[in-house]
């Protein structure tokens, strides 16, 4: 064997243009790593043979067409390894084989499939030996059989007249008879009479009856293998709030609590709004524990509930801190008091600085409006930012009305006016420093809509923006932007995540002047196409230095912008715990008008990464290369190359996801 390995090494290097002698030396040393690699292999492999314990090395799963073997894999006990996990020869710890155990599995398998409409299914477990004495492969036979099918749905309200007639028009209630999982014609499952129980419940709850009950019963034709469902209602007394009770307030009243709980004594009972009221008084910041039930009480037509809260304390300090590429480090600080007047509004002070941004801003927050979806945050600001190529002085208020339309909606409409002061640094070194002033006073909208799922993350996310500036002449500005930021997750696999974003805005309207930097949009950075640094896809112009070389490139914006990011994502837990990595794929580009907008200008970054899933947050670290990269790109001017072979590259490291 290694008198092959040896000639094909030879072989190898005069197929790479050098000699026997001068490459004979690499290949005794490729050849003795070999040998010492595969004498330990064996070595370590001898010695587990020799201590291993039998351990199950591969479950299968044969004759199952109703349930995949991912589904059966999760309701048995014995487990198997990874494809990766087998690898780890130096620890094979853990996936002992019972025999007990495999019994018992058969036994779950089988009452598995009887709960969801297999009578008569038969499984067996066989026991495989492999090429080593420890290796254990199981196969589970299953013979399914005929399922028992549905053959009739009935339903029983047991309740006047009146109140049935009433229910059968509620569109509530007509759903849950459509949307219950127990149709004719389907597979009768066990399982599924404490999920329709649970479903009218809940629906007769929502319109009303608060002592509401409900029975599934089946008759079997085990012959026929066929089954009679009904399904029995007993609505009980319609009911309505009665007292309303609330405990552990300290430094409110109890008027605001029920302000906002939204309950009111006398209004019709509905189990939905108990859940938002205990969901709109834990939203405020003041309280940190919120229950909202009705206690245990004999049926009638009034339903007594209570509340119960806790505050928070009343003063506290945050301090937060992080690092990145762009910002390099960051640190925040604020102090809050959480109710300063006795009426729950909320004060707090906040300073944040980075190399990139110094910011200081107080906010006052009034969290009830006409109802508790309603606030208002007023917040008067400084700050300061270093961009390339110029930097911002702005200091304002900005005042925000914030509704909160249902959980996955909300929309915000502010007002903010900024004095703000620019130093653009000049292209020539001989020439000042630009300095401009000018005012701002904007109208926003803002929104999002959010159908992800918060424990498998998935779903799509949309945020709108649109912003209006010099309205009815006030402000020395006048323009108008627009934006939209759609989002899409799909779990592939439980481990296996595809992320999608696209990202678009334009400026109009824009008065006779040029925009400020600041207001220009831009493209590039560590959460947008990650090939280039922060903002420096797109146009730019070239700064010199004192000697009059050319120093470098700086970003000048644009008045439209694109980008969008597609981004693969593989949890890496079979192997080390906490760990992913991702590939993507981004593009964008900028356009200094509405007009220059071209899909041949679109330019692509490509590239992989890795993250660690810690206690704040995922941390990113990303390699992205430029596909189709531009001279000042490049950092090449008037045909001289200016930049290194990093300049093709972007390294991004971050805490939070990209998108």
């Amino acid at each position: 064997m290694f008198h092959r390995l040896f000639e094909t090494l030879i072989l190898l290097s005069h197929r790479a243009g050098c000699s026997i002698r001068s490459c004979s030396f690499v290949s005794l040393l490729l050849l003795f790593v070999t040998f010492a690699t595969s004498t330990s292999l064996a070595a370590s492999t001898m010695l587990l043979d020799e201590d291993t314990p039998e351990r199950v090395w591969g479950i299968d799963f044969k004759g199952n067409e109703t349930f995949p073997g991912m589904t059966l894999r999760n309701i048995i006990a014995l487990e198997s390894p990874s494809f990766f996990r087998k690898f780890r020869f130096w620890n094979r710890s853990g996936f002992d084989f019972d025999g007990t155990e495999l019994r018992r599995d058969e036994i779950r398998i089988k009452r598995y499939y009887q709960r969801r409409g297999f009578p008569h299914v038969t499984v067996r477990a066989e026991v495989r030996e492999g090429r080593r004495d420890w290796v254990r492969r199981i196969d589970f036979h299953i013979e399914e059989g005929e399922p028992t099918m549905i053959r009739s749905v009935r339903y029983e309200l047991d309740t006047d007249d009146e109140i049935a007639s009433w229910l059968e028009e509620q569109r509530e209630f007509v759903r849950a008879k459509r949307r219950q999982v127990m149709q004719e014609e389907l597979r009768y499952q066990l399982i599924e009479h404490s999920d329709v129980e649970g479903l009218f419940l809940s629906t007769l709850r929502n319109l009303g009856f608060a002592f509401a009950e409900t029975y599934v019963t089946a008759q079997i034709d085990t012959t026929g293998r066929l089954a009679d469902v009904l399904i029995t209602l007993v609505p009980g007394p319609r009911t309505y709030f009665g007292e309303i009770r609330v405990d552990g307030h300290e430094t409110v009243p109890e008027s605001i609590v029920l302000r906002h709980s939204d309950l009111k004594a006398g209004d019709q009972f509905s189990s939905r709004k108990l859940r938002t009221a205990q969901q709109q008084i834990f939203g405020h910041p003041l309280f940190r524990f919120v229950t909202v039930n009705m206690p245990p009480q004999e049926p009638d037509s009034l339903v007594d509930i209570n509340i119960r809260v806790r505050e928070h304390a009343l003063r506290s300090v945050r301090v937060q801190g992080g690092v990145g590429l762009e910002e390099i480090v960051r640190l925040s600080v604020s102090w809050t008091h959480r109710n300063p007047l006795g009426n729950a509004h909320t004060f707090s002070a906040t300073t944040r600085a980075s190399l990139l941004e110094q910011r200081a801003n107080l906010d006052y927050h009034i969290p009830y409006i006409f109802n508790p979806k309603s606030r208002i945050n007023i917040s008067p600001f400084g700050q300061r930012r270093d961009e390339p190529g110029y930097i911002l002085l702005r200091g304002g208020i900005n005042n925000s009305f914030i509704y909160q339309i249902s959980r996955e909606a909300a929309g915000t409409v502010s007002y903010e006016f900024t004095r703000n002061r620019e130093i653009i640094e000049a292209s020539d070194f001989r020439l000042p420093d630009d300095k401009q002033r000018y005012n701002i006073s904007a109208l926003t909208f803002s929104g999002y809509y959010n159908k992800l799922e918060v424990e498998r993350y998935q779903g799509w996310a949309l945020r709108p923006y649109a912003e209006f500036s010099g309205l009815f002449g006030t402000g020395t500005l006048r323009y108008n932007r627009y934006s939209l930021d759609i989002r899409r997750y799909f779990n592939l696999t439980r481990s296996t995540q595809l992320a999608f974003r696209n990202e678009g805005g334009v400026i109009s309207r824009v008065g006779d002047h040029d925009l400020p930097s600041h207001i220009r949009m831009y493209a590039g950075g560590t959460s947008s196409v990650r090939g280039w640094q922060r903002r420096q896809l797109g146009p730019k112009r070239a700064i010199f230095g004192s000697d009059g070389e050319f120093a470098e490139y700086v970003p000048v914006g644009g008045k439209s912008m694109y980008i969008f990011n597609l981004e693969l994502r593989q949890e890496l837990h079979m192997l080390i715990r906490h760990f992913g990595m991702a590939a993507f794929l981004d593009g964008g580009a900028v356009w200094e008008r509405i007009s220059d907008i071209n899909v041949d200008d679109m330019q692509f970054g490509v590239g992989g990464g890795f993250r660690y899933q810690s206690p704040i947050g995922p941390v990113r670290i990303d390699l992205a290369y430029k596909v189709n990269p531009t001279d000042e790109d490049l950092k090449i001017f008037n045909g001289e190359d200016f930049g290194n072979w990093f300049s093709r590259w972007g390294i991004h490291f971050s805490i939070g996801q990209a998108f």
